[in-house]
């Protein structure tokens, strides 16, 4: 059974490196497009709880800590309905939670390298297993699961056969061929890939461009998929069962700190190289009516990493501060209308989107010093001024 731990910490050294976290206010440059508070919601619990996903069925919510292991689901009026913690004794045991959201209304996590569970009541009632061997070194910030004609969906796990070599430039260049989704015949339990970058993707260019995390958001008829490290995005269109690469959205973003690839023999430098700053991430898509938006944090160049203090207590926050949420907006065609648009709160890294089109969010204590009797969970409007 993988140790936990070993897994989290290459989650960690990625993360520290491509940074998940929040944090640059300056040079927003739109004035066509804004989001408003329209409700706040107080959940009565006093544990550090972040957003993960919504069901648009039910119209549940489900917050999770940092590891996946324990987790509250919410009404809209912020009632808890669920509080369950993952254990790795007992009948259904779940020793590393790699993954955690909602498919087909249940809260569903990808136990690595088992498979996918549905859990009710704490109970496991269905289970999607990979049925080959596979490795995974990474945390997925989104799982992604989705039914299509007859197949599950979900984030295509490493094959065993992929050599892993942090420290060899050939590794990190399969990663970035390998399908990003496979499917599972509900009947057969027949496995396809699916969903490769373009052959014009930048990712796939010369040197080491990374470690990809790939994210994605299913619409009615689109696939969009972020990979994480650079400031586009990739639409493939759902057709036959099947996606085919439609078009790769480039986003204009004043002040996007870039990641610094370096060559192929040398994969090391990567990580010194972009140690010494933040890169900019692109964390999220969604549909908002007829419009598009992406989600991202622009990063800190390496002068204002250097300003902060590495040595204090605070330097998390301080660095998430100076680098919050921001969304670029785009219309049904893709073509870019806003970018660096604010997130008017405090928010934690997750974001989802409820029925009403509106961007849930919740509150990250550690960026204001006003501390709440529980979880403060915000529902914000994209507006046109």
């Amino acid at each position: 059974m993988r140790n936990i731990k070993s897994v989290l910490f290459l989650l960690v050294l990625s993360a520290f490196f491509f940074s998940c976290s929040d944090g640059n206010k300056d040079e927003a440059n739109s004035t066509s497009y804004s989001f408003e508070v329209v409700d706040s919601v107080l959940v009565d619990y006093l544990g550090n709880m972040n957003l993960q996903d919504y069901d648009p069925k039910s119209s549940k919510y489900l917050l999770t800590n940092d590891v996946y292991f324990d987790y509250l689901e919410i009404d809209e009026s912020g009632n808890i309905l669920n509080h369950s913690e993952f254990s790795e004794e007992g009948s259904n045991p779940i020793s590393s939670p790699m993954g955690l959201g909602y498919f087909d209304g249940k809260v569903t996590v990808f136990d690595s390298p088992k498979g996918y569970f549905s859990f009710e009541d704490s109970a496991i009632v269905s289970e999607v297993l990979i049925p080959y061997s596979s490795q995974v070194f990474m945390m997925y910030p989104k799982l992604g699961m989705f039914e299509l004609d007859g197949k599950v969906f979900y984030p295509k796990p490493w094959p065993e056969t992929l050599k892993v070599s942090f420290s060899e430039g050939a590794f990190y260049k399969a990663l970035m061929k390998l399908d990003i989704l496979e499917s599972q015949d509900k009947d057969t339990g027949d496995t396809l890939g699916y969903v490769k970058l373009p052959e014009d993707s930048p990712l796939l260019g010369e040197g080491i461009q990374g470690f990809p995390i790939p994210t994605y958001t299913l619409t009615s008829d689109k696939l969009l998929l972020s990979m994480w490290l650079e400031p586009r995005f990739y639409v493939y269109s759902i057709k036959n069962g099947n996606f085919e690469f439609e078009k790769t959205v480039e986003i204009d973003i004043p002040g996007w700190v870039p990641y610094t690839p370096v060559p192929e023999g040398n994969p090391d430098a990567f990580f010194v190289e972009n140690q010494k700053k933040t890169t900019g991430n692109l964390t999220n898509l969604f549909q908002i009516g007829d419009k598009y938006i992406a989600i991202y944090n622009k990063g800190l160049t390496e002068d204002q990493m250097a300003a902060l203090d590495r040595q204090d207590p605070n330097f998390e926050s301080e660095r998430r501060r100076k680098n919050p949420h921001l969304v670029a907006v785009f219309d049904k065609e893709f073509n870019q209308l806003a970018s660096n648009v604010p997130i008017p709160v405090p928010a934690s890294y997750n974001t989802v989107l409820n029925n009403k089109d509106e961007l849930v969010v919740s509150k990250d204590p550690s960026l204001t010093e006003v501390e709440d009797d529980g979880i403060m969970i915000y529902k914000l409007k994209l507006v046109e001024k």
